[in-house]
């Protein structure tokens, strides 16, 4: 790299625990070695000597475990402050940049103008120090994310306020010089301005409420009933297992996206907050959420509550709250609330006539397409119910398709494109004229108007 003018900023420096935070798996498998030998006996030893009624001699071998204890905390230790100083953050004019590596350099950069979301995540582990990590979510592939980590709480809600600015078009304040800037170079800036109060689309969701819509899931419902079954017939442990390990992430998952959860506004961005082990706030910019989806589990009618989740440009079709921000914009709440979320909403255009019954027997009366200005609104599902919302720039492609079934019926279904995430929109089992209808009015939809490559 060519050397940069006196104006080009920094490398701002994380937290100086951050390597040993990210090996901290490894740190307590250390301590815990050491603890399981350090036995009674040991201990034994050690009081008798501190009480003077035996010779040191016979703490020989504790001493030397002790000793290699320390000297091996004091290696790590100096190894990882080799790390750490190779690690940093710069905010530059047009892009984020993060180094890391100590033998070999990895340089990742994110421009503002791809920039998805910015978020601010606390693991548990870090929770403990009171530390935090950012992460930016880029228009990018596979690994879209930068994670900034770890820094003081308080630092990374200033860090993602000043990310989120640039991102926004603001001016980027005057550059720092010294290439060895810390992260305490961050504490000690002004504070910047406290935001306008933002309104709340959600406010926090009752624990109880939490607790109750993950128990009602089908997902929770078969883990509860494959235990019951695992304990009543004495099931093999090495075939449970393997069943337990894929059911349990996703109960899991979501309980820990609707723990504590808050939605709000502040103008084009929306701000969500959530978490039981690792608490995240993250920020959705509006402009880019492409497709809405509703749904109420078949146990929630009851209670009248809804789910929201929605499709982001750039986040794409795994993202789960972990390395990709959450999709689920509404873990759980009431009509009224998920309603916020929905863009437009009118009576059917289009309907499944009676004979769609033979390849969709359960849920053929609610399948319905609305047109609405420039929306386009799917329903389906009998025990889920499902409704669906996205605007005709956002389509990418259409597919008209019919299979051999559908054939014999006269049946038709157009499939909606969009962008990967997990709302995916298609008019299921249409009359020919109907399919044939939507397909001709969704093909002279107003497209975006495309821009020149940066």
């Amino acid at each position: 790299m060519n050397d940069q003018s006196s104006t080009q900023p920094s490398f701002r420096r994380v937290h100086r625990l951050t390597p040993l935070l990210r090996l901290w798996s490894v740190i307590l498998a250390l301590i815990a070695a050491f603890a399981l030998n350090i036995n009674l006996e040991a201990l034994r030893d050690i009081f008798a000597f501190i009480t003077g009624e035996h010779r040191g001699e016979a703490l020989r071998d504790t001493a030397l475990a002790l000793a290699a204890f320390v000297a091996v905390c004091a290696v790590v230790w100096l190894a990882s402050g080799l790390w750490w100083r190779r690690m940093g953050y710069q905010l530059g004019a047009d892009e984020l940049s993060l180094r890391r590596g100590l033998f070999s350099t990895q340089l990742r950069t994110a421009r503002y103008d791809r920039t998805q979301a910015v978020d601010v995540v606390e693991p548990v582990i870090a929770r403990l120090f009171r530390l935090a990590a950012v992460r930016v979510e880029t228009a990018g592939g596979q690994s879209s994310v930068i994670e900034i980590a770890y820094l003081k709480k308080a630092d990374a809600e200033a860090l993602r306020e000043d990310i989120l600015a640039r991102v926004h078009g603001a001016p980027a304040p005057a550059a720092d010089t010294d290439i060895d800037a810390t992260a305490a170079d961050l504490t000690s800036a002004p504070t910047p301005a406290e935001p306008a109060e933002e309104s709340a689309l959600v406010p926090e969701i009752p624990i109880a409420r939490s607790l109750v819509a993950a128990a009602l899931r089908t997902s929770t419902l078969f883990l509860v009933g494959f235990l019951i079954v695992v304990v009543v017939t004495r099931l093999p442990l090495s075939t449970a297992l393997p069943i337990l390990v894929s059911a349990l992430p996703n109960a899991w998952n979501v309980l820990d996206s609707s723990w504590r959860y808050t939605a709000r506004t502040d103008g084009e961005v929306l701000n969500i907050t959530y978490g039981l082990a690792d608490r995240r706030r993250q920020s959705i910019r509006l402009d880019r959420i492409h497709a809405v989806q509703i749904t109420q589990p078949f146990l929630w009618r009851p209670l009248g509550w809804y789910e929201v989740r929605v499709s982001v440009a750039g986040y794409g079709a795994s993202a789960s709250g972990k390395a990709s921000g959450s999709t689920r914009i509404l873990p759980v709440g009431s009509l009224a609330q998920a309603r916020q979320f929905l863009p437009a909403d009118a009576a059917p255009t289009y309907a499944s006539p009676a004979r769609a019954k033979w390849v969709s027997p359960l849920d053929y009366r609610q399948q319905t397409v609305a047109l609405t200005g420039d929306y386009v609104i799917v329903r389906n599902g009998r025990l889920n119910r499902r409704v669906k919302a996205i605007h005709t720039s956002h389509i990418q492609e259409l597919t008209y398709r019919r299979g051999p079934i559908s054939q014999a019926l006269g049946l038709a279904t157009v499939d909606l494109d969009l962008v990967q995430g997990p709302v995916r929109m298609a008019a299921r089992n249409l009359t020919l004229a109907d399919a044939t209808a939507l397909l001709a009015r969704l093909r002279s939809r107003q497209l975006p108007e495309l821009k020149p490559p940066r």
